[in-house]
């Protein structure tokens, strides 16, 4: 059982990503791929059960932090070939996101490749995030959509 009391709060080692800056953090548990692509500003932190593979490029930037159960998926399957199956086709990779600086994702917050969250953003719990969000917009849905500006 994880409650308050037992809660491991685990610092990012340097070799854990391309970049890691100071004081980045997960709680207990995460699930984190292709490290090497993923590079981190200061203070950066994931909440529980967090699930980020930065194959097609990752770039978060100072205070950033992430609900329990946030998704980051930087790369999608190949599909253009339907006489294959799709998990055989490769990855397409050229759609890195974007993380700008002291956003808050809210629990279960799905980002898709390609998009760049402006700085000073909040993003609703359980949204989907498939297009650029403009700093300090607060974003809720699926699709997430700005509802208001922090400004």
């Amino acid at each position: 059982m994880i409650n308050e009391r037992s809660k491991r709060v685990i610092p990012f080692r340097p070799h854990d990503a391309k970049r890691v800056g100071e004081g980045c953090f997960y709680l207990d548990l995460i699930v984190w791929l292709n490290g090497d692509r993923i590079e981190l500003g200061n203070r950066v932190a994931f909440n529980y059960g967090c699930y980020v593979n930065g194959y097609g490029g990752l770039v978060i930037d100072d205070g950033a932090e992430f609900g329990p159960y946030t998704m980051i998926h930087t790369a999608n399957h190949k599909k253009d070939d339907p006489t294959r199956p799709v998990t055989e086709q490769g990855w397409e990779t050229t759609r890195p996101i974007e993380i700008g600086a002291n956003c808050w994702v809210g629990m279960g917050t799905c980002i898709l490749p390609g998009v760049r969250i402006g700085e000073g953003c909040v993003v609703g719990a359980g949204s989907v995030v498939v297009t650029d969000l403009e700093p300090y917009s607060i974003a809720v849905g699926n699709p997430a959509r700005a509802i208001k500006s922090r400004r």
